[in-house]
């Protein structure tokens, strides 16, 4: 990877951050000109930088207004656990593949780390280890497509969660992710397919659908810690 793209792999990185932090709401403008400042770096590999998040669906770009924040409304958000629901709940049910030995200790060398994030209340360490859990899933259980395809939607599920998950709650539950784990070691994929239904359920159910949050004003602020 050459110096400009390793540049802009740093500023997409710090931005993603950001947003799921919780620092960068969704809807927040993100202007290319001050984000070359921050990041002393300029406008074109910043344009670089937001059309690649936009193909993650991180950032919505919008003809003559400029980049922003994504704000996924709650028929994307039911969308996105739809599609998850139409993958895993089925891959679990019908695996490429049994799970290997190697592949569950991946699993659990994943599950280690979410329990030292819920022990140190680290919310976003939770969020994105759970994302991690699934995608490892999916790669251990299916194929390459299905590994793109759901880490797409992992991602827009974890801006998703950021903005819309209830105040003092966990919506996706690492006792799930123990308990998934015993079921396909055991091979009993009827029911972890089943559990993979609730497990999407709850997660569902746990987010609250007309919070609004605040968009960010000072982007300088947020982003001048992240860029070095």
């Amino acid at each position: 990877m050459g110096s400009s793209a390793k540049e802009e792999a740093r500023i997409a990185d710090a931005l993603c951050k950001a947003v799921l932090e919780r620092k960068l709401a969704p809807g927040s403008k993100l202007p290319e000109e001050e984000l070359a400042q921050i990041f002393r770096s300029n406008r074109a590999k910043i344009r670089r930088v937001l059309l690649l998040l936009s193909r993650s669906h991180i950032v919505t770009l919008e003809p003559g207004r400029g980049a922003f924040v994504s704000r996924p409304s709650p028929q994307e958000a039911r969308d996105v656990l739809a599609s998850r629901r139409l993958i895993e709940v089925s891959l679990l049910a019908h695996p490429y593949r049994k799970l290997s030995a190697q592949g569950a200790e991946r699993l659990r060398r994943i599950m280690m780390q979410e329990a030292q994030a819920h022990a140190a209340h680290d919310a976003i360490a939770m969020i994105y280890l759970s994302g991690q859990f699934h995608l490892t899933l999916i790669e251990e259980l299916g194929n390459k497509v299905l590994k793109s395809i759901t880490g797409e939607l992992i991602l827009r599920m974890s801006l998703i969660i950021t903005m819309y998950e209830r105040q003092n709650t966990t919506c996706c539950l690492s006792s799930d992710h123990h308990d998934l784990l015993e079921l396909l070691l055991a091979h009993d994929y009827v029911e972890a397919s089943a559990l993979m239904a609730r497990h999407l359920e709850g997660i569902e159910s746990c987010l609250d659908f007309h919070r609004e949050p605040a968009t960010t004003t000072i982007l300088s602020q947020i982003l001048q810690p992240l860029k070095d």
